[in-house]
């Protein structure tokens, strides 16, 4: 038979419960300080004021595209001023409140604990300190809810800013261990970590890599650890396997459709149809860490020649002359000229006779 547990003597209950609201006017001590708020905030406050560098950092960088970033990073710091400040103010109010209940409430526990001994007079002191505790408890959590509310919707704003600047960021730094070259007039606008899902069934074979967007192509490039040498199904041998798989001027692009898979509908794909002469007809992309709709609706924005309109450098007039006035019959076959021709190319291929055609 089970052995009835040994009842615990009032004054023991009295210690512990003594305990348990020591921990908690400790805990309450660092919240009335809403340190959390005012973390939060700081943090915002380095955000915004490194915005300028980061973009400065791209430019440098040769990322051409998109002048509303600038613009935006300078609403955004013309707009987080008076948040900030208001914030801080706020703050510093509510927590000489708080700070005020809590020194009450420590004297309380104090009274409590050096009466330990009379448990009837130190319940009396403790119950009401425990009812006291909660409110304050409240207190905190309608403070920090109050000075969220202040800044919130900047900050929702700013991260998703934010994260299409991380994007661009990673674009550029993973393209610099690329093997990709691009033509003379050819820009990068945004890269995704990605599987290419050959047959439409992403399996353990597809190649892993890098989709690429730039103002004229689509470019995939693998990028992975393949294994070289196996023993009992254990890999010993490992090599980087870096290849060009994808080259697809936009030109060829005909519809670009973006799905969520998986149990949890959050994986995000790309399905790609292009013309006749492309190097494939269709192309399926598994892509990771951004929005398969943010991609559909970039692929179509850089399609449509939106991006054009938004380069922090014209294009060189000569340049676009040469892509407009480039041949469209061959003058070796005759045949008409169906592939694209792209800005920065100095000559390209007959498909029907293979005669080299300069421009």
């Amino acid at each position: 038979m089970a052995q009835t547990p040994t009842p615990i003597s009032p004054l023991d209950q009295l210690k512990k419960d003594l305990a348990t609201a020591q921990r908690d006017v400790n805990d309450l001590q660092k919240k009335v300080n809403l340190s959390t708020i005012i973390d939060r905030v700081e943090e915002i406050q380095n955000k915004v004021k490194g915005l300028g560098s980061r973009i400065s950092d791209l430019r440098s960088n040769n990322y051409i595209f998109d002048t509303s970033l600038e613009q935006k990073a300078q609403d955004f710091q013309t707009r987080w001023s008076p948040i900030y400040t208001n914030v801080k103010v706020r703050a510093n109010q509510e927590s000489i409140h708080l700070k005020a209940e809590i020194n009450q409430l420590e004297s309380q526990l104090v009274r409590a604990s050096s009466n330990s001994n009379n448990v009837a007079l130190s319940r009396q002191i403790l119950t009401p300190l425990n009812v006291s505790v909660k409110n304050l408890q409240q207190k905190v959590n309608a403070s920090e809810n109050m000075l969220r509310g202040l800044y919130n919707a900047f900050d929702s704003e700013l991260n998703k800013y934010l994260r299409n600047l991380q994007a661009i960021e990673w674009t550029i730094k993973e393209f610099k261990t690329s093997n990709i070259s691009l033509l003379a007039q050819e820009f990068l606008i945004m890269g995704v970590k990605a599987v290419w899902t050959k047959d439409g069934k992403e399996d353990k074979s597809d190649p892993e890599g890098t989709l690429y967007l730039t103002d004229q192509r689509l470019l995939f490039e693998q990028k992975e650890e393949v294994a070289t040498k196996k023993i009992l199904f254990i890999t010993k041998e490992r090599e980087l396997k870096q290849e060009l798989l994808v080259d697809i001027p936009l030109q060829y692009v005909e519809t670009i459709k973006a799905s969520k898979q998986g149990v949890f509908k959050n994986q995000d794909f790309l399905e790609i149809n292009f013309g006749s002469g492309a190097q494939y007809s269709n192309t399926q992309f598994h892509i990771f860490n951004q929005d398969c709709d943010d991609w559909k609706g970039l692929l179509n924005s850089v399609i449509a020649g939106e991006f054009i309109e938004k380069r922090t450098k014209e294009l060189d007039q000569e340049v676009i002359d040469k892509v407009k006035n480039a041949p469209t019959i061959c003058p070796q076959c005759g045949a008409t000229i169906s592939i694209p021709v792209l800005r920065g190319m100095d000559q390209f291929k007959c498909e029907f006779c293979g005669a080299i055609i300069r421009l």
